[in-house]
């Protein structure tokens, strides 16, 4: 349920979010050299699914699990399968740096869009926020845009949809349990990638590589868990310019593991 906005507290909790959510990114841009993407994206979602769906289930009942705001939670849902989609694609064959500042037109977006979907006032120092942002991570970045291609458009579109689950994050937190919302991001891309997985699987992952895969649905599940906690306390186009934050452990992952250096 929403609290009373504290707009410290819901940036603090944004912030660790997005410190951690890039170990995810990074998990899944390592395996996708030798397994295929579809595989990656059913372990990240089936991953979530099967450490919280099933424990949600049993804490809140049948009663707490389905409300009035289920439809908007398979909403949500759907929006954070089809944006993780995009940008897994996206990350196999560009830089994380080069997709995230991408992404990162996300933020635009909330606050642009916030202002319909949620009825936040939207006001220009909001709006001044975002753009600052936006042109400081491209300052930051400087991605090489030179070879803006197919991939690049994966990662423009993951952004799209990745604005929209934050939105949904915000409406459904109204009146909804924070663990039934962390079990909702799940639901739809596991079932999605569930039914999919038989007709795309190629590969048989070793023992280093099912531990990986095991792994990601944890971070996602915690990072995923400060997002939800965070649009608790405060708006969502508030919160929108602090998703920036994102490039600080994204660009540190990248330089030291993949060596793709801004």
């Amino acid at each position: 349920m929403v609290n009373k906005s504290n707009v410290l507290v819901g940036i603090t909790l944004l912030c660790l979010g997005l410190f951690i959510v890039p170990v995810n990114d990074a998990l899944a841009k390592y395996l996708s050299t030798d397994l295929k993407i579809f595989e990656i994206i059913w372990a990240r979602f089936f991953g979530h699914f099967i450490f919280l769906v099933p424990l949600a289930y049993y804490l809140k009942r049948k009663k707490g699990f389905f409300n009035s705001t289920t439809k908007h939670q398979f909403t949500r849902g759907l929006f954070i399968f089809l944006g993780t989609a995009f940008f897994y694609i996206a990350i196999t064959e560009i830089p994380l740096p080069n997709a995230l500042s991408l992404l990162l037109v996300a933020p635009i977006i909330v606050v642009v869009l916030s202002s319909y979907i949620l009825k936040e006032k939207i006001t220009s120092l909001k709006i001044i926020c975002a753009l600052i942002g936006f042109a400081g991570t491209l300052l930051v970045i400087q991605p090489g845009f030179t070879d803006f291609n197919l991939y690049s458009v994966y990662a423009l579109i993951s952004g799209l949809f990745y604005a929209m689950y934050l939105i949904y994050t915000r409406k459904v937190n109204f009146s909804s349990d924070s663990i039934v919302t962390l079990s909702y991001s799940t639901i739809p891309g596991a079932i999605i990638m569930t039914l999919l997985i038989p007709f795309y699987w190629e590969n048989i992952p070793d023992l280093n590589q099912v531990i990986i895969m095991g792994c990601i649905g944890p971070v996602v599940i915690i990072s995923h868990f400060f997002f939800i906690k965070a649009y608790q306390y405060a708006e969502a186009s508030t919160l929108a310019p602090i998703h920036y934050f994102e490039i600080v452990s994204n660009v540190l992952i990248s330089v030291l593991f993949f060596k793709d250096i801004p």
